[in-house]
C-alpha cells in the first residue's frame, strides 16, 4: 500500500516539474522575443503580466518539489554535534513546521482568492488564478510533509544529517 501511495505522489510530481519545464521555455522563449522585437522599436504588450503570473507560478510548483528532495535550508553546523535521537527530533520538527507552513499556505490562499476581485490590466485574467497556485502549492507541500512522515521518500541529505559519513577528519 505504501508503495502505491509513493507511486502516485510520484507521478503526480512528475506531472509538476514537467509543467515547470514547459513553463521555463515559454518564458524564455518570451523574454528573448521581447529582447528582439525592443530592439526592433515594438513592443509586446502582455509580456510583463504573463512572466509576473509564470514566475509565481514556478515558484510555487518548484516549493513542494524542494519540501520533496529536501532543498530547503539546513544548519548543520551545531547540529551535528548532537545525539542522533536529537537529530531525528529536529527532522520531524521540521517536517512539522513545513506542515504547518502548508496549512497556512492552504488557509490563506484561499482567502486570497475569495476576496480578490481586479483583473489584471493588459490580459484581463482575473488575480485570483494568481493566488490559487499558493494553494495548490500548499495541497503539495502538504501531502510531501505527511508522506516524510511516514517514511517516504528518503534524501540522501537527510541519511547524511542522521549518520555522517565517516571520513579522515572525523578520526582524528
Amino acid at each position: 500500500m505504501k508503495e502505491k501511495i509513493e507511486s502516485v505522489i510520484s507521478a503526480v510530481f512528475s506531472l509538476v516539474e514537467i509543467i515547470c519545464r514547459i513553463v521555463l521555455i515559454f518564458m524564455v522563449c518570451t523574454v528573448t522575443a521581447q529582447v528582439i522585437f525592443r530592439a526592433l522599436g515594438s513592443n509586446i504588450k502582455w509580456c510583463e503580466e504573463v512572466m509576473l503570473i509564470l514566475l509565481d507560478t514556478m515558484m510555487f510548483l518548484l516549493l513542494p518539489i524542494g519540501v520533496k528532495d529536501d532543498l530547503h535550508i539546513r544548519i548543520e553546523a551545531f547540529a551535528k554535534y548532537f545525539p542522533r535521537k536529537f537529530k531525528v527530533f529536529l527532522v520531524y520538527f521540521s517536517n512539522v513546521v513545513l506542515t504547518i507552513v502548508s496549512l497556512c499556505m492552504i488557509r490563506y490562499g484561499f482567502y486570497l482568492v475569495e476576496k480578490t476581485n481586479s483583473k489584471f490590466t493588459i490580459t484581463g485574467l482575473p488575480r485570483k488564478y494568481l493566488y490559487m497556485i499558493t494553494v495548490i502549492s500548499g495541497v503539495l507541500c502538504l501531502v510531501m510533509t505527511i508522506a516524510k512522515f511516514f517514511g517516504m521518500f528518503p534524501t540522501k541529505s537527510t541519511e547524511n544529517f542522521l549518520n555522517p559519513p565517516v571520513t579522515d577528519e572525523s578520526l582524528s
